[in-house]
């Protein structure tokens, strides 16, 4: 990592704000923050400049679920150290603010996660809390968790499961293991909830937003089909115009079509997108691993399948799904760039200071080749790959 001047311009590029794309413009960066967005005739020649031609320049990513990155699994690896890695492999493609997410497991290793997380935190920014994933899911709907982890909520986990000063605490659940008032003690108690791997009716549903949750983890993925008469919690969440939704959107996890449906369905504002990564994300050389008690290994296309042949998830980092949604499934580029960052930063409460390049926000940008690859990453205006 390297300290470039605390005051310094970045020239030459043209310029996603978060909100429209801006050409001929020079961002200027003090003390960590973005000072001021100003026409290139404008900028202090005083100021340091750091060329970025031929350069797209976007507000760095936030990643809402990571479960692992540079060969390391949180679930397995849930130590300072090893939270410490899976963030560093995120950051080289631009991702400079995540929650690491640890899946369904015994009470001892998720409670060894959560301390580790915390710890990480005060060494690295990029850290900005963590997500529980599990344990109390739908066992039918479990995908890549081991079902025998998978409980109702008990009154130890009710006690346990507090959000501490500062910290970003999302815990995804299904509302048939997690009553409504439940629901609204973790609320209280400083969580984020989120609805995901579930089979629960509509009314199940709209009981568990109606009592504070405000999110669906990776939206179709581990739902049920839509159905006429039964159409389900993947249309709740679409329909639904308050709650946000996370989309996997690599390619792999759902079909170019429906990610394209889905799209168009959900209100623009509310959507926005995740790695769900898993270990051989940014890592140089894929490993295998082991998930949810199941061999995994990655495969060359990004998936990684486990022996019984289950998508396990794909060893994507959030800046390699930023390409790929634009290239391949064709989306609109000022629609997936706010969906990797600014919707994200809103869905978190950090609306008011990341995901945008604007002045007073805080200085993470990704500077992006013409093929939406990253290319330079800064984070507080500090240079991280």
């Amino acid at each position: 990592m390297t300290t470039p001047p605390s005051s310094f311009a970045l020239t030459d590029a043209i310029v996603f704000t978060g909100e429209s794309f801006v050409e001929n413009h020079a961002v200027l960066v003090k003390n960590g923050h973005v000072a001021d967005l100003v026409p290139m005739a404008r900028r202090p020649v005083a100021l340091p400049a750091l060329s970025c031609a031929n350069q797209i320049l976007a507000p760095a990513y936030i990643d809402c679920q990571v479960n692992g990155g540079g060969n390391v699994l949180l679930n397995n690896q849930p130590t300072v150290q090893g939270v410490l890695h899976i963030a560093a492999a995120h950051r080289k493609t631009g991702t400079t603010r995540l929650l690491p997410t640890c899946i369904s497991d015994t009470p001892d290793i998720m409670c060894t996660a959560q301390h580790a997380v915390r710890e990480a935190r005060k060494q690295d920014p990029s850290i900005l809390g963590l997500h529980f994933e599990g344990p109390h899911l739908n066992p039918s709907l479990s995908g890549a968790h081991d079902s025998s982890l998978i409980r109702p909520i008990s009154k130890e986990d009710m006690t346990h499961y507090c959000a501490e000063p500062g910290e970003l605490f999302v815990i995804t659940l299904s509302p048939e293991q997690v009553s409504p008032d439940q629901i609204h003690q973790l609320v209280k108690q400083g969580l984020i909830v989120s609805i995901g791997h579930c089979a629960a009716s509509l009314e199940q549903v709209q009981a568990a937003l109606d009592a504070g949750a405000t999110n669906f983890t990776h939206i179709m993925n581990r739902m049920p089909p839509i159905q006429t008469r039964s159409p389900g919690v993947a249309v709740l969440a679409l329909n639904d115009k308050k709650s946000y939704a996370g989309l996997i959107a690599d390619g792999l996890h759902i079909h170019p079509e429906l990610v394209r449906l889905i799209v168009r369905s959900k209100a623009e504002d509310r959507l926005y997108m995740v790695s769900d990564a898993v270990p051989p994300a940014g890592a140089e050389t894929p490993l295998p691993y082991t998930m949810g008690g199941e061999s995994v290994r990655p495969q060359p296309d990004g998936r990684c399948i486990n022996d019984k042949g289950v998508i396990t998830g794909a060893h994507h980092t959030l800046g390699e799904c930023v390409p790929i949604a634009i290239r391949d499934i064709r989306l609109n580029p000022e629609r997936v760039l706010r969906m990797a960052s600014t919707i994200p930063a809103q869905f978190l409460g950090l609306g008011h200071s990341l995901g945008k390049i604007l002045p007073g926000y805080q200085a993470d940008i990704v500077a992006l080749d013409h093929m939406f690859k990253a290319q330079t990453v800064w984070r507080d205006g500090v240079k991280v790959n």
